[in-house]
């Protein structure tokens, strides 16, 4: 299988982005973010594909909960340090402006995962282009 084959099998992004994995990529969406305060889009693209997957077709397991929750966990955290003046973590490739959208998209996606659902009529400005057409609007 593929690298890019790899990715794409949703519970194999989740178990490459949490630390307490034997999957778990250094060079996943979640390292990243944590080791270097890189977002890296097109890692992130594929994190919320996953996620969107999952909740989609239904295959949300219990055994899942933990490990989407320390991504959560760790994004939210990575984002708030970031806006806090007086932690010096710094996200240096995203703006303010991008900072608080991301922040929004995880929030609705992470939320649509846990409630089992996922969420309508919320749109972003920016198009995650691994989500089937019309369903950025999900976001």
């Amino acid at each position: 299988m593929s690298k890019l084959g790899i990715f794409m099998n949703p519970r194999s992004v989740i178990d490459r982005n949490c630390v307490y994995f034997a999957e778990y990529d250094e060079e996943s969406f979640s390292a990243i973010l944590h080791e270097k305060g890189i977002w890296q889009r097109d890692q992130y693209w594929i994190l919320e594909w996953a996620i969107f997957d999952l909740t989609s077709r239904g295959e949300i397991r219990e055994d899942m909960y933990a490990p989407v929750f320390r991504i959560f966990s760790l994004a939210i955290g990575a984002i708030s340090s970031h806006l806090d003046q007086n932690d010096l973590f710094e996200i240096v490739n995203l703006d303010r402006q991008e900072i608080y959208e991301f922040r929004d998209r995880i929030r609705i996606i992470f939320e649509g995962f846990f409630f089992g659902r996922i969420p309508e009529r919320v749109m972003f400005e920016e198009v995650n282009p691994l989500l089937p057409k019309g369903k950025d609007a999900f976001l």
